[in-house]
């Protein structure tokens, strides 16, 4: 495509993992406001304080109702947590603690983009804004100090972080070793179209839908039939995610208007 950077396809699958949750099934999902008081994952995924040497790492179940009917991986996502022993438990919290101190490296959006940042795609309500780091997208090994993936609330220079997005493995496979314990759900999207306009990711459809490749070439883009394997961390402070610290969605992030209401493609205006 004219003006498009030219990326090899393995990174290029990387770069665009970010963009498919960004855009993720919000037309597809119909939220029950119950669902905002589910068990949490992590009672609290970091401290306020940034003395604290340990984030909260809660062991309880987690309950809610699955919205994701499209998505297998989202579905297993709703499964009950796993009690963890100490040893893992103390393993995890370090984790978080190193993705805690990541993601406050760049609290706004300014910041994400002056370090070399890319938008994909935008706002999307319950999951955010995505913005994509070339230099730690381009492996296939997870690094709980090295996230891909930094979210916002919003698209503005002054919009907040308020998670993180790690990828690894093909997307092929078994779900990837992660964070210590079996509590961190990763997920795939399928049938994902994506656009290349000089140095802006484009999204025209919804990822999980019924989308082809003959659509995708359609709008000129790049048709992804299954990406890699993803799962959100929500460990900033401020923003812990009531439906836990590896929940899919975040129930806090919304629409400017307050709404959840988005485009064809699934963006609305954030922060």
């Amino acid at each position: 495509m004219d003006g498009s950077p030219d990326i090899d396809r393995r990174m290029l699958v990387a770069l665009l993992v970010g963009i498919f949750v960004a855009a993720l099934v919000v037309a597809l999902i119909s939220r029950d406001p119950s669902d905002d008081a589910a068990a949490s994952v992590g009672a609290s995924a970091v401290s306020e304080s940034s003395a604290a040497p340990t984030p909260a790492v809660e062991t309880a179940a987690a309950t809610g109702v699955d919205h994701h009917d499209a998505n297998a991986d989202q579905q297993a996502e709703s499964l009950p947590n796993e009690p963890l022993d100490d040893a893992t438990r103390e393993q995890v919290a370090s984790q978080l603690v190193a993705a805690r101190e990541v993601a406050l490296r760049y609290p706004t959006v300014v910041d994400a983009e002056a370090a070399g940042y890319v938008l994909a795609g935008g706002f999307a309500p319950l999951v955010g804004a995505h913005y994509v780091g070339i230099a730690n997208a381009a492996g296939n090994a997870f690094d709980a100090a090295k996230p891909p993936t930094l979210i916002y609330d919003g698209t503005s220079p002054t919009s907040r972080v308020t998670g993180l997005m790690y990828l690894a493995g093909s997307g092929d496979a078994d779900a990837p070793d992660g964070f210590a314990g079996p509590n961190d759900h990763w997920h795939r999207h399928s049938g994902v179209c994506v656009k290349f306009t000089s140095a802006k990711m484009e999204i025209p459809f919804p990822a999980d839908r019924d989308i082809t490749k003959k659509m995708c070439d359609g709008k000129e883009g790049m048709f992804i039939d299954r990406t890699q394997w993803m799962v959100h961390a929500w460990v900033v402070p401020g923003w812990d995610s009531p439906d836990g610290v590896f929940s899919h969605d975040h129930a806090d992030l919304h629409c400017a208007d307050g709404t959840d209401d988005t485009d064809a493609a699934g963006f609305c205006q954030g922060t």
